[in-house]
């Protein structure tokens, strides 16, 4: 039985009745995954009202309108178990509703770009899951798109406003470590049985496109830096013979010069994942940054000593929906643009370039910023 088939808790009762107001935001949630259950639509729904001093009752942030699923059957009983009005079949159903503002794109990697370039086509705002896509024409083509409607698209990378590597940018621009000399990611939990589907078929899967696309963004943004050229083999194949499973990369970054070692694995139990960056001043190592069931930490290491940083509280997906929220509404930015998200999958496609042919690949990159406006 799939995890979100189980019905959840009827959300409780709001404090004090919310209306549906003009501002309210709808969205739909195109596939009917876990993440979605688990994490979208409670980050939807937690939005704080919008304030409306002329009415009686506070006005809905936002509000799930309707979910699609290739199969019927699967989207009417997600529908049913997360008390959502609508359900679809047909995306183009979904996507001519009026009352439809904002759509999640999430399910297959192979679906993504298609579903975003139908859904900015309708008129709608994407918040898109990662990998944005599975070609880089495709992640332009979807930047062009959405810079020619005059639409936001965003890609869901949350991990940058973790608490942790919120606190860890901090302390890095605060000149806390001194230099950098170099770090390492680890992004490893053992796969789930529920999760071998895609994730370990060609076409989408591979823990590069799954995982390594993370890692790469958290060094963009935690460096302020791009990446240069990358070198990785694959270490074992232990659950599929199609996609790379365990993999360990170097990266180097452009500007800086600085050496990262990644580690990426399906396979190995028992291992505390992680981002670390070395200084002349001390260590930052910031833990379980990439699971969503054990709250992050940061410790700062000086002389062998490690010491618990503070951290506010914070909930990557209710900030990352609010953020795009702010950015539909003319009043921000999302938390990552299509030239992240294009960058991104940029890397991680020369990461699996370089498993393939043996040797370092360089990472090319358009010769104008790509960014949430298309490229200047």
């Amino acid at each position: 039985m799939t995890n979100w088939a189980e019905p959840s808790p009827r959300p409780p009762e709001p404090r004090s009745r919310q209306v549906i107001g003009e501002e309210t935001l709808g969205w739909a949630i195109v596939g009917a995954s876990a993440s979605a259950a688990h994490h979208i639509i409670p980050a939807i729904r937690s939005q704080p009202p919008l304030p409306a001093p002329d009415v009686s009752y506070p006005v809905s942030n936002a509000r799930v309108v309707g979910v699609f699923s290739h199969d019927e059957g699967r989207a009417r009983r997600f529908a049913e178990a997360h008390y959502i009005p609508h359900s679809f079949a047909n995306l183009a159903d979904l996507l001519a509703r009026h009352d439809v503002d904002c759509v999640y794109a999430g399910g297959h990697p192979r679906h993504l770009a298609q579903t975003t370039l139908a859904a900015l086509a309708a008129g709608k705002h994407v918040l898109c899951e990662t990998p944005m896509a599975l070609s880089l024409g495709d992640a332009l083509a979807m930047a062009h798109t959405a810079a020619g409607h005059g639409l936001k698209l965003a890609v869901n990378c949350r991990r940058r406003v973790d608490a942790a590597i919120q606190a860890m940018l901090r302390l890095l621009l605060e000149g806390e470590i001194g230099d950098l000399l170099g770090g390492r990611v680890d992004n490893i939990e053992l796969l789930r049985p529920s999760l071998h589907t895609w994730r370990l078929r060609p076409q989408g899967g591979g823990i590069a496109l799954d995982r390594t696309v993370h890692d790469i963004d958290l060094l963009r943004f935690l460096l302020r830096d791009e990446v240069q050229t990358v070198s990785a083999i694959n270490t074992q194949h232990l659950l599929s013979d199609s996609v790379e499973e365990d993999v360990v990369a170097w990266v180097a970054m452009r500007r800086s010069g600085l050496l990262i070692q990644l580690h990426d694995s399906y396979i190995l139990p028992h291992v505390v994942g992680g981002v670390t960056l070395y200084g002349s001043a001390g260590t930052l190592s910031a833990r379980h940054v990439f699971v969503d069931d054990t709250p992050s930490e940061l410790l700062l290491i000086r002389h062998g000593q490690p010491v618990s940083v503070p951290l506010d509280d914070i909930d990557p997906y209710a900030e990352t929906i609010a953020r795009f929220h702010a950015a539909v509404r003319g009043q921000g930015r999302p938390v990552a643009s299509p030239g992240d998200g294009f960058r991104n999958l940029a890397a991680a496609l020369a990461v699996r370039e370089s498993i393939q042919r043996g040797h370092r690949i360089s990472v090319e990159l358009p010769e104008r910023p790509l960014d949430d406006r298309g490229l200047a």
